[in-house]
């Protein structure tokens, strides 16, 4: 089942049966809907519960959590260095792995749900800028949004810059448990710079970041709280951080601050340290 949550005019957080958090923000003529969730529900059919305005589906990253609910439309868009996660990540063994994980959570798993196609991904094109990264922008009448791609937790990971109620939907660039270890991600040092960056680019452009919406939060976050989180990532917490077992090979390293709820889990091959 579906929950939501209605923080500003015409934007609604939806949070899915596995506990994934999505978006729909609407305009006077259209509507973009970021991410989709797992798919385990008609994702298609609640959102025509909110609206009837034609919805354009755009995935933030390329990882089965946010993608699979695409199956319940007829086109998506994506960052095309997110391709290959894309292409793995709708295969049948993660599909398995998602209905297991599912089933062993009480909840009830469509029965074409290994083999429903998801549409191919059409490719952002990012004609545009926001500092150093593409930006595309989506007039949805009577309000605009900006696409922008930040490479972080994927090669591909886009964030989506809602100017006219100063929101940034981060998809998994920035949860406040923020997980930077798999083999597709940015070290910490140049996620963190990267997040910066686009912070610095709003910013220079006159937009004030007071709120945002996570993927893995079913609340919104404050603007102060990730420039907060970013400030404490330093180089020093980042070498002084413990190894944590994440069931990997990878050399997995936790930063946490337990006073504010943060952690950061990352590659620590990837810092040079």
């Amino acid at each position: 089942m579906f929950r939501s949550i209605q923080p500003f005019p015409g934007v609604w957080h939806i949070t899915d049966a596995m506990g994934v958090s999505f978006t729909l923000i609407e305009g006077e003529e259209r509507a973009i809907l970021f991410d989709a969730g797992y798919g385990l529900e008609d994702v298609a059919a609640y959102v025509r519960t909110v609206t009837e305005k034609p919805v354009k589906v755009i995935l933030s990253h390329g990882h089965h959590d946010h993608i699979l609910g695409a199956r319940w439309f007829d086109e998506c868009f994506l960052c095309s260095e997110d391709e290959d996660e894309f292409l793995l990540r709708t295969a049948v063994p993660q599909r398995e792995s998602v209905k297991r994980q599912a089933e062993g959570n009480g909840l009830t798993v469509p029965a074409d749900f290994l083999t429903a196609a998801v549409p191919a991904p059409v490719f952002i094109r990012f004609e545009g800028k926001t500092g150093p990264y593409g930006a595309e922008d989506e007039n949805l009448g009577g309000r605009t949004v900006r696409m922008i791609h930040v490479p972080g937790h994927t090669a591909g990971s886009v964030v989506c810059w809602v100017p006219d109620c100063g929101l940034l939907l981060t998809g998994d660039d920035w949860n406040p448990c923020t997980w930077m270890w798999f083999p597709c991600s940015m070290g910490a040092k140049e996620w963190r710079e990267n997040m910066k960056a686009l912070l610095t680019a709003l910013e220079a452009d006159g937009g004030e970041i007071l709120h945002v919406l996570c993927s893995h939060q079913p609340m919104v976050r404050e603007g102060a709280e990730l420039k907060s989180f970013l400030a404490a990532v330093t180089d020093e917490a980042l070498k002084a951080a413990p190894a944590v077992d994440m069931g990997s090979p990878i050399h997995t390293r936790e930063f946490r601050d337990d006073g504010h709820g943060w952690v950061l889990i990352f590659d620590g091959d990837k810092q040079g340290d």
